[in-house]
């Protein structure tokens, strides 16, 4: 029966067929992905589903994969054969990869079957694209020289993050090579790059993404929590998404993060949605 399953390219010539056979709450998740590249499930001829697979150029950055198979088709291995195929793609890069799903226990199963090694859930926040005054003191744009301080800020901040609210964190160490590429990526993501800086000390970072859809990163040095530095940068992030022309800005933020919940719920964020996301250590 394996030999049964493949994969293909998907054309707009499979649209229709994948509306007419994906559940609304996941075709939601296809026309995000379906900008990126998606591949199209068979099994013999039939249509049976579609997955999004996402490798990194290096072990730095975490690789994606989500898969949807049709419910008539579940329970024959199909699920499991196709994440293989991502699988394999993933490990020689040396990388950490990652799903995420609407909350579903069938879905949880599978992710630990196929050898995920944690899941959490996640918030999806929009906010209401008024400004929220707050103070921009210390802030500014990254220059190369806030190398390698600034991200070191993040990771640790971020594994700190992760213990606390009771998630497992590996911290990945970076070799020679490694480190090059992180600066690499540093310097060009320095246009939606700031840090807040005190008294000559970086004491928070963060990124907007890429496409200038939301934050993409903000920490704080937990030396420092509890003076409202993690909302004035959080809020200089959002209103400079707004002054480029996103009227919304999201972002996404760990469910049981209650310090970053409270913070964004305040400055004009609100709950769309929550997401179950599985994580595999490489």
């Amino acid at each position: 029966m394996i030999s049964e399953i493949s994969l293909r390219d998907y054309s707009e010539d499979d649209g229709i067929v994948i509306e007419k056979t994906t559940e609304p709450l996941y075709f939601e998740k296809f026309k995000e992905f379906s900008k990126n590249t998606i591949k199209i499930i068979l099994f013999g001829s039939a249509v049976v589903g579609w997955v999004h697979i996402y490798v990194p150029d290096s072990s730095l950055y975490s690789g994606f994969v989500f898969i949807y198979v049709s419910t008539e088709y579940r329970q024959k291995g199909i699920g499991t054969w196709v994440y293989r195929q991502a699988e394999s793609k993933m490990i020689p890069v040396g990388c950490n990869w990652w799903t995420s799903y609407p909350e579903s226990k069938e879905t949880d199963r599978f992710v630990f079957s196929v050898g995920f090694d944690y899941t959490n859930t996640n918030s999806y926040m929009v906010h209401s694209g008024e400004y929220y005054v707050s103070s921009n003191n210390g802030i500014r744009p990254c220059r190369p020289d806030d190398f390698p301080a600034a991200p070191d800020l993040w990771s640790r901040e971020y594994a700190e993050m992760h213990r606390r609210i009771g998630l497992p964190y590996i911290k990945h160490e970076l070799t020679e090579e490694e480190r090059k590429q992180e600066y690499e990526q540093f310097l060009n993501s320095l246009h939606n790059s700031f840090v807040l800086e005190i008294d000559g000390k970086i004491i928070g970072y963060g990124t907007l993404f890429d496409d200038n859809s939301g934050i993409g990163s903000v920490a704080v040095d937990r030396a420092h929590a509890g003076r409202g530095y993690g909302t004035r940068l959080a809020v200089f992030l959002t209103n400079e998404c707004i002054k480029r022309g996103n009227k919304s800005p999201c972002l996404y933020c760990e469910s049981g993060n209650d310090d970053a919940m409270h913070v964004y719920r305040k400055i004009g964020y609100s709950e769309v949605s929550r997401e179950t996301v599985a994580i595999k250590n490489n």
